[in-house]
């Protein structure tokens, strides 16, 4: 059996059918949880074969041959449609399992969020909604898990594809900057390779050592910087507008703190930790002060959730109480304890907000 039919069966087997009202329920959370991370195991292990034999780009063996040229090219296409197909299958999974994850609170005498949650996911714990996640639970029936993405875009209405496209360009990629250089030195004993960054590789340059030749690195550039997981976000958003996506990711900047996002990228795999700009629209404002608060913090040597200075700043920015508890899942009372301590701290007030604002607006353009 070939690696190709071998994926290909397993892809056409991935067929999801998901009761969003029993989500709720452990077992059956559990069940769908699982069968999800188990296919995900399947198919990352199908992307190391494949990535083995060489099918990422599978024309380039193909340079100069002749004669029965025809045969192997098809062969070849298949082998990048096939791989392309399993990537994008990986990348749904990805994004479902973020959702599932985001959604779930566990409690005994202690309450389990999150990543966390799962840790405790088979043990004897009350299993509720998590009213502090960023997730959207319907997206699963749209994610298409079996790699079969065209499918799904043939079936969206024109106002569908118009919001699929805005949602792509939003987030599509952009030129990354220099981030390293590779250095290859020559010695008696051979030759040997060392990727430094550009402090590092000047402090070379000016030691005088015998660089050979050397190739400069580019980082990634982009909101979200894996493509196959970009086309996913944008069909499994597109049926819902490109406001609810853009909603969804500035909760994701405004409830989780920086630390939080580096290790962790919830329903936004492989999403950039910088704060991205003209993206958000009315909410950029609204998460630079949350960074600035929280390097004031930080600064004063302070702690608080980054839940609850993200609803400090939707607050003091919009003004708009119902907004900030219905998104932040935070009591009044709370809140405006919160606002009061943060006032105290000399945080807030309308002209020592737009200072700080305006300040930290300029350090981002730097």
């Amino acid at each position: 059996m070939s690696l190709i039919y071998k994926v290909n069966k397993f892809l056409d087997s991935l067929k999801y059918k998901f009761k969003l009202n029993e989500l709720e329920n452990k077992e059956y959370f559990k069940e769908i949880y699982f069968t999800i991370l188990n296919n995900l195991s399947v198919l990352e292990s199908f992307k190391e074969e494949m990535d083995f034999y060489g099918f990422p780009n599978p024309f380039y063996p193909l340079k100069g041959l002749k004669g029965s040229e025809p045969f192997f090219r098809n062969r070849a296409q298949l082998k990048k449609l096939t791989y392309d197909r399993n990537s994008y299958a990986l990348s749904a999974h990805r994004i479902a399992l973020g959702h599932l994850t985001e959604s779930i609170m566990l409690k005994n005498e202690k309450k389990y969020r999150g990543r966390e949650a799962l840790k405790y996911l088979n043990k004897d714990l009350r299993f509720y909604k998590n009213e502090e996640g960023v997730y959207r639970l319907e997206i699963l029936e749209y994610l298409p898990l079996s790699g079969d993405y065209m499918v799904k875009l043939s079936n969206f209405t024109p106002e569908q594809r118009k919001d699929y496209r805005k949602i792509l360009t939003l987030i599509d990629k952009e030129r990354g900057g220099l981030s390293s250089v590779s250095v290859y030195m020559k010695y008696k004993s051979g030759r040997t390779k060392k990727n430094l960054s550009l402090k590092e590789y000047k402090a070379f340059i000016e030691d005088k050592m015998n660089i050979e030749t050397f190739r400069l690195q580019k980082k990634k550039g982009g909101l979200i910087k894996d493509r196959h997981i970009r086309k996913i976000l944008s069909i499994s958003y597109a049926p819902f507008g490109t406001d609810t996506f853009i909603l969804d990711l500035a909760m994701f900047y405004l409830k989780k703190g920086k630390y939080e996002r580096e290790r962790y990228s919830g329903i936004f795999p492989t999403l950039s930790n910088e704060i991205p700009r003209n993206k958000l629209e009315k909410y950029e404002e609204i998460i630079i002060l949350k960074e600035k608060l929280e390097e004031e913090l930080q600064r004063l040597g302070k702690f608080e959730k980054s839940l609850v200075v993200g609803s400090i700043a939707y607050y003091e920015i919009t003004g708009n109480m119902e907004e900030t508890l219905k998104y932040f899942n935070i009591s009044e009372k709370k809140l405006k304890r919160k606002l009061e301590e943060f006032e105290s701290f000399g945080f807030l007030g309308v002209k020592n907000l737009q200072h700080r604002t305006q300040e930290f607006l300029k350090y981002l353009q730097r």
